[in-house]
């Protein structure tokens, strides 16, 4: 058997130093990417507001669409998530607080109609993603061939042979410290080899969500040019949790339970611009970018390994703190009425999520952080969103609205997950999600100053999920992410 009591050693060293890090490309894209939230209004037209403006939620996208208000505005939002069957004795449901503002319309009284006619204040909460999601696959394509315990054995061979710590990962699967797993065989010419599986189960859950508050200060300039600002302050409770088992040929079962948790904190800055560029005309063209959120972040996670049922060895990692920053996003938009009935919205957004960067809180680039970024070059890539929204009011009190959002993938083809070599990873799968196609509608009623808006989402994806690095011949497991969200907003205009 390999000794492994000194890696065991120099995990524990550097545990205490804080340099153990688990970030890699896939939670890169997980806090970069948002869902489309806010209000109901803003939901059922898809998120296709950036040059109509006129919501509390544009302020998130197009700053400047809250400069078309002329009366000011208080909002508040909730809803009900479904995410499918429950996992991890986890419900597959959640209520959601997703928004609540007030925007304060400032008329500048010029009589003349030309130069600086409002300027607008508001705040408002958001809830930027939600990060309800199940998952309960049986792994296809195992054969008696396949199984993630080489993809371990191979990890312990190259640890063994190049002296260093191989991670936590490593350190409960092989190690001479009283707790050696076996669920690797250890008979083989070359080390450490694995045992082919003849199924594997697996279930996931995770929770939480990305919150953010937006500060908007817009100025309406001769009711033709419209300017904003925001400022955004981010908030991340990121969880899961995560099992998997696998049934070797030799009739051996071995179970691995991961959790792992995400807290942090983050700023960024929007600016945006619409303008009607034929005075005379509704027409709207708006173009907004979005800095980069600087995020504070702070990792945990832990492990637990059984074998046939029987308790191994659990491991708990102490808390490590890190830097995280988003790339830049950039989008322009389109929006013309037809008098006082008609709306109609497109928007197309863009974000390079290769440019997605990790660094230590110091500023201090460890060798660690430049693979990682070097592999989410190499792992993500731009990710283009289109969004369309229609409006139609039979009667001036009544709203009806449909929209619809197309998200590309942001991951190149062949991507998969790499495991650090001096990281506490003990999760070896992956999934390479497809495009989101997400289609809403809705309904508004108006009474005097008040409003209530109902609106439903249904957003559908499709992934590729690998259970662990095995061998180009493996194939993937087809599985959906597929939800739906009906949500209110009840508002007044004063």
């Amino acid at each position: 058997m390999k000794v492994f009591s000194k890696y065991l050693l120099l995990g524990a060293l550097a545990s205490a130093t804080g340099t153990l890090y688990a970030q890699d490309s896939y939670d890169a894209q997980t806090f970069t990417n948002s869902d489309l939230n806010g209000t109901a209004r803003f939901v059922a037209m898809g998120g296709a507001l950036g040059a109509l403006g006129g919501d509390i939620s544009v302020m998130g996208t197009n700053p400047a669409g809250t400069a078309m208000y002329r009366k000011s505005d208080a909002a508040v939002s909730v809803s009900e998530l479904f995410g499918g069957k429950g996992a991890m004795d986890h419900d597959g449901h959640r209520f959601s607080f997703d928004q609540g503002g007030i925007l304060v319309a400032f008329d500048m009284d010029n009589p003349t109609s030309k130069g600086l006619q409002f300027v607008n204040f508001g705040v408002n909460y958001q809830k930027r993603r939600n990060y309800l999601f199940n998952q309960i696959t049986d792994v296809q394509h195992l054969n008696n061939t396949f199984s993630q315990t080489f993809q371990i054995a191979d990890l312990c061979n190259q640890a063994y042979e190049n002296d260093y710590w191989a991670g936590m990962l490593v350190d409960m699967s092989a190690s001479d410290e009283g707790f050696h797993a076996g669920i690797l065989d250890e008979s083989g010419e070359y080390g450490y080899e694995g045992i082919p599986a003849q199924k594997a189960y697996y279930e996931r859950s995770t929770y939480g969500a990305n919150v953010q508050a937006d500060v908007n200060l817009s100025f309406n300039v001769n009711d033709q040019f419209f300017i904003g600002a925001s400022i955004g302050v981010y908030d991340i409770n990121y969880e899961r949790e995560s099992f998997y088992q696998e049934l070797g040929i030799d009739g051996n079962a071995y179970d691995f339970t991961n959790w792992y948790k995400t807290t942090g904190d983050g700023f960024d800055v929007k600016l945006g611009f619409i303008c009607r560029p034929i005075e005379d005309s509704p027409f709207r063209i708006g173009v907004y970018a979005h800095t980069p959120i600087w995020y504070r972040m702070t990792d945990s996670n832990g492990a637990s390994l059984y074998l046939n049922d029987e308790p191994l060895v659990s491991s708990r990692n102490d808390e490590y703190d890190y830097k995280f920053r988003t790339p830049w996003k950039f989008g322009v938009s389109l929006g013309h009425t037809v008098g006082n009935n008609f709306a109609i919205g497109a928007e197309y957004e863009f974000q390079d999520l290769s440019a997605a960067h990790y660094s230590e809180r110091d500023n201090y680039s460890l060798p660690y952080f430049r693979n990682i970024n070097r592999i989410t070059k190499q792992t993500l890539k731009g990710q283009h969103t289109i969004k369309v929204g229609v409006e139609y009011k039979p009667i001036e009190s009544l709203s009806l609205r449909v929209g619809y959002n197309h998200v590309t993938s942001p991951f190149k083809d062949g991507a998969y997950r790499t495991i650090g070599y001096d990281g506490p990873y003990t999760e070896t799968d992956w999934t390479n999600w497809g495009a989101i196609n997400r289609f809403t509608a809705g309904v508004g009623y108006r009474y005097k100053g008040g409003y209530f808006d109902l609106a439903y989402q249904y957003q559908a994806q499709k992934g590729d999920f690998y259970a662990f690095d095995n061998d180009v011949d493996f194939k993937s497991t087809k599985i959906d992410n597929n939800r739906s969200q009906i949500m209110a907003t009840l508002g007044f205009r004063f």
